[in-house]
């Protein structure tokens, strides 16, 4: 996605900004989250409880990254003080398009894939200073690790890591980076092994890896579906369905005719 820069540069991103969205409903009220990009490389077994620590002893210091909260945007009033926020502490203020924070799989993603393109512009300038080969697979056991530790995810949990998955493979799809797609593909199959068949895994992965007009918009349904289904809300589920088979038909209609 497209973020514009209302301070700092995309030139020289600093490592730290906040995203702000608009609501659709009113252009003058803003939302935000704060993204931190670390600097150091982490040591994740020194704060993990001890009997993960074998699991996690292969995790790359580029899974943790970055880190942004809260996960969907908070409302934080109008413009003019999120500006003043940004000035004071010297961030970057980046202007991420509209959000509708009633819909949280969506708003999740918009977050994710905000943090991946500000991620994309900051790795340009600030290179991991360890460039290791990425391995998913614990020698020790012969199962990933971001295997085991979603082993021990809520439902819901698992749909936040769902949602920015699905984020980093549209960004990849979007931008044409190949490799990464493949990764997120493969850790989005991997953690829907940890979730009931009827969230329906393979046409999420579809929705996102599609070119056509409404591949963000089948996205988004999909992961709402997901959403209701793990909060038991089956009417909802049945109205989201509902959308999906109506822009399915929709897309497929041209080639019928």
């Amino acid at each position: 996605m497209d973020i514009v820069f209302d301070k700092g540069s995309s030139e020289s991103p600093r490592g730290h900004a906040l995203l702000f969205f608009r609501s659709p409903d009113d252009p003058d009220e803003i939302w935000a989250s704060y993204l931190v990009m670390l600097p150091i490389n982490v040591d994740v077994s020194k704060y993990v409880p001890p009997f993960l620590m074998a699991q996690v002893a292969d995790l790359s210091p580029k899974d943790l990254s970055n880190f942004v909260f809260p996960p969907v945007p908070e409302k934080v009033g109008r413009y003019e003080k999120i500006e003043k926020i940004a000035e004071i502490r010297g961030d970057d203020l980046l202007f991420c398009g509209t959000v509708d924070v009633t819909d949280v799989g969506a708003a999740m993603m918009r977050v994710s894939e905000a943090v991946q393109s500000y991620a994309s512009l900051y790795e340009k300038i600030a290179p991991s200073a360890e460039q290791e080969p990425e391995s998913h697979e614990d020698q020790a056991g012969g199962f990933s690790v971001s295997e085991v530790l979603y082993e021990f995810m809520s439902d819901g949990e698992k749909l936040g890591e769902l949602t920015k998955l699905v984020g980093k493979l549209r960004y990849a799809v979007e931008g044409g980076e190949s490799a990464l797609a493949r990764e997120a593909e493969s850790d989005i199959q991997m953690l829907g092994r940890q979730l009931s068949d009827n969230h329906q895994i393979p046409r999420i992965v579809d929705a996102a890896k599609s070119g056509g007009n409404h591949a963000e918009r089948l996205t988004d349904l999909f992961l709402k579906r997901s959403f209701h289904l793990v909060q038991e809300e089956y009417v909802k589920v049945g109205k989201v369905e509902a959308e999906i088979r109506a822009i399915e038909a929709e897309d497929a209609s041209p080639a019928e005719g």
